[in-house]
């Protein structure tokens, strides 16, 4: 992760044993720092999923990515990951169902 979470609330989770397994295998190797950081890593990759599923795939969330990354405008920098997320997939839902709303 780039930018530690500003916020965070505690959540209880139950995971398979083999999900855990690997969980910690990857923290044991160096790969996250916590078991903690490679959650929320997860986290992030299944949020990641969800936005590139909402674009149309995998061309149209990397030409919006390279867009952004081409436009000092923009101010991209350093972002919490969660709220680029967050507002990325809001903004696409939001499109979605205006889409809908309009058929």
């Amino acid at each position: 992760m780039n930018k530690p979470v500003r916020s965070a609330s505690m959540v209880s989770v139950n995971l398979p044993a083999s999900a855990v397994e690997d969980l910690n295998a990857r923290v044991e190797s160096g790969e996250f720092a916590s078991l903690d950081e490679a959650v929320v890593a997860a986290l992030l990759e299944l949020e990641h999923f969800r936005a590139v599923e909402l674009l149309g795939g995998e061309a149209a969330f990397q030409a919006l990515a390279e867009g952004i990354e081409a436009d000092p405008a923009t101010g991209a920098g350093e972002v919490d990951a969660f709220e680029f997320l967050h507002a990325l997939k809001t903004r696409y839902e939001d499109m979605a169902d205006a889409q809908d709303d309009q058929a």
